[in-house]
């Protein structure tokens, strides 16, 4: 059965079509254990392996498993994540050098939206919740093939549009002026928001295969407090975040409810 696109992800969904094509994929969290880390939160460093009756995956060098209390912080690592993702019944949150990706594989929306609403998937830091709402509307975004059922959806910022930083509290254009290869250009208003990963016809939240499985919402964010600290589009440091993103839900592995293509 087709799905239809919720408003926000309408502006980008073509593209999946064009670019992607169809070759798009109960809560237990491990304790951490280990040495702490240096950074102001002091979060620990995570077992190599997470595993409870949903799902089973090797962590990255590199990324660190969100502890509960670090997820309660307004302004914490999971800062950027709607309340459909870190309080989701089946979840894992990651984080590694300021990114954030939270995967909740057991979870659900409250909104008759087709597909969810971004405001239960995301938090924009800087804006009231109704504000974040009227915002994402605005969003630009692409996207790339994530696995043989996913796609990833980028969501772009785009603050030399007038509009763009009307709605979504920006109070000037974020580019700016460089020299480069000795000529002098002018970038960086184009700002990488998040991303999330979906099916090629779903929303930002996606069905699982099996009898009592909910739906899954996997999403990437930076966590920046306002929107300058975003990182610009492009970036090849964020190509490579988003790259490892991918290849830890292309490696999830699902001892049940997979997700559903």
């Amino acid at each position: 059965m087709s799905r239809r696109i919720p408003t926000y992800l309408m502006a980008f969904a073509i593209a999946a079509v064009a670019t992607c094509g169809s070759s798009a994929m109960a809560q237990a969290h491990a304790k951490p254990t280990g040495p702490k880390s240096r950074d102001s939160r002091s979060i620990p460093q995570s077992p190599r392996v997470f595993e409870d009756r949903e799902i089973k995956v090797t962590i990255p060098a590199g990324w660190r498993i969100v502890p509960d209390a670090a997820i309660k912080e307004s302004e914490g690592p999971a800062m950027s994540l709607g309340n459909s993702v870190i309080e989701a019944e089946g979840k894992l949150i990651l984080e590694k050098k300021g990114y954030t990706l939270g995967i909740a594989y057991l979870t659900g929306h409250a909104s008759g939206v087709e597909g969810g609403r971004f405001i239960e998937a995301f938090n924009i830091p800087w804006l009231e919740l109704d504000d974040a709402w009227d915002c994402s509307m605005y969003l630009g975004g692409s996207c790339q093939p994530a696995s043989r059922v996913l796609v990833f959806h980028n969501l772009i910022v785009n603050s030399g549009d007038p509009q763009v930083r009307e709605h979504c509290g920006i109070q000037d254009d974020l580019g700016s002026w460089h020299q480069e290869n000795g000529l002098r250009q002018f970038d960086g208003e184009r700002r990488w928001f998040g991303g999330s990963f979906a099916t090629a016809d779903s929303g930002v939240f996606f069905d699982s295969k099996g009898k009592g499985c909910g739906l899954k919402a996997y999403t990437l964010t930076f966590q920046a407090k306002t929107p300058d600290r975003l990182p610009v589009d492009g970036d090849p440091k964020l190509k490579k975040m988003i790259q490892e993103a991918i290849d830890i839900v292309d490696s999830i592995h699902y001892k049940r409810c997979a997700p559903a293509p």
